[in-house]
């Protein structure tokens, strides 16, 4: 087989992926995440949406078709609707494969046949396209072919159990959705080294991701299993069983494991934790001896045996550090605990993350202009490179706004765009309200 050419050298004010064109098959949240990460780093992604739009453009609407979660997920995109139960839909659908460097599909896998945009036909359509494939489960087991979210996951991983708050004595989803936006930064990194393999083989080839797989990444520290633990383990199965009879709640029951399981509970509940101060709230991180003595000099706390956190002296030093912290404001203690090099920071509001200098200083959150509905803040790009620019992501696209001009690019006539929108096979607008 011949070397693959050489890539072209791309100016630095390109982004690292321009050139690369992503199209999206895919609604909501985790998989579209990923197609804004691909075109924050300069890819030209063309999302591809049923009649009626992604579903998010239904949540929080500010203008007819448009919504606040639609323009949070999708910036830095063009977009098309197709109805892929169309019969002529599936022309559309294999002009854009062959068009497409990467492919990203989120469907339960019993409908991408059905679809036409299944891995194979997709591949048999443009070897070397590199296609993700998400799933809720992952793409083996008897549970493959469900569907899912990010809720789903959380109880089915364990992750749930550690981080989730309490209502009404049981868990409480975590918000955001930190699966599915996790599943989308780890999809865009298969995407970009399924693309270096490409690179060096000029095949394409599947790349699978899903939502339980990353909730289990994203647990690792937390859901070891060690033999040398068999015997606390055995002992806390039958406590917490005991606790579930009689009614416990979750916030006790996790209570229960923590004091058991989790390496240095007593730790996380003086020096890795957030304080009420007089006038907000305050997080602290100090989790090795060094940074501990530095706790101990600032505050003048007494210390305890961390590896007894059930005793009262245990229970006796968190009341204090509680009443001491409500005793000055956070600008106080920050001071204060930054003076000795004691890791700490403010605990923001979510509007309060938006105004941070800190985070503005690193575009974490950018401004964007939107034709329907004007300005809005969303967050930027998590990380830049030093020899390519990070793109300016534009506004989310407008409902259809972007399926003539798509479709023009791939080849298809304008008679035949016109037809196709008047039996209904894509819409260019959306459809008439009420």
């Amino acid at each position: 087989m011949n070397a693959p050419a050489e890539p072209e050298a791309r100016d630095a004010g390109d982004g690292i992926l321009a050139g690369i064109k992503v199209v999206e098959f895919a609604q909501n949240a985790a998989i579209p995440h990923c197609g804004r990460l691909l075109a924050g780093m300069g890819a030209e992604v063309v999302k591809v949406e049923p009649p009626g739009g992604d579903a998010m453009r239904s949540l929080a609407s500010l203008a007819p078709m448009e919504a606040k979660a639609y323009a949070l997920i999708n910036p830095g995109k063009r977009a098309i609707v197709l109805d892929l139960q169309h019969p002529d839909s599936a022309a559309v659908a294999d002009r854009l494969f062959a068009w497409a460097d990467v492919a990203l599909v989120a469907f339960k896998p019993g409908d991408l046949k059905r679809y036409g945009i299944d891995f194979e036909h997709a591949a048999a359509v443009n070897p070397r396209l590199v296609y993700l494939a998400h799933t809720a489960f992952g793409p083996e087991g008897s549970d493959a072919h469900l569907g899912g979210y990010d809720v789903l996951v959380q109880a089915r991983s364990g992750a749930g159990f550690i981080m989730n708050r309490a209502e009404h004595g049981v868990p409480s989803a975590t918000r955001p959705a930190v699966n599915d936006f996790g599943t989308g930064m780890v999809s865009a990194l298969g995407v970009v080294a399924a693309l270096r393999h490409r690179d060096l083989t000029g095949k394409g080839q599947r790349v699978d991701s899903s939502l339980l797989g990353t909730a289990m990444s994203l647990a690792t520290p937390m859901i070891g299993d060690f033999e040398s633990d068999a015997e606390v383990l055995a002992e806390l199965k039958q406590d917490l069983a005991a606790a579930r009879a009689a009614g416990v709640d979750f916030v006790d029951q996790r209570r229960i494991y923590e004091d058991r399981i989790i390496p240095g509970a007593g730790t996380f509940r003086i020096y890795f934790r957030t304080y009420m101060t007089a006038d907000g709230m305050i997080t602290v991180a100090g989790l090795s001896p060094a940074l501990r003595d530095k706790f101990h000099e600032v505050t003048g706390l007494p210390r305890v045996d961390l590896r007894r956190p059930d005793t009262d002296e245990f229970t006796d030093l968190v009341d204090a550090a509680e009443t001491l912290f409500r005793t000055r404001t956070t600008a106080e203690w920050l001071a204060a605990l930054r003076d000795a090099e004691f890791p700490c920071g403010p605990y923001h509001m979510p509007y309060e993350a938006l105004e941070d200098e800190q985070v503005r200083a690193n575009d974490y959150a950018v401004d964007i202009e939107h034709p329907a509905f004007g300005r809005y803040t969303t967050s930027g790009m998590p990380l830049r490179f030093s020899e390519a620019a990070s793109p300016t992501l534009g506004a989310s696209p407008q409902y259809g706004e972007h399926t003539r001009e798509v479709l023009a690019e791939i080849g298809i006539d304008q008679s035949e765009i016109d037809r196709m929108v008047t039996e209904s096979v894509v819409a260019d607008e959306p459809p008439p309200s009420g």
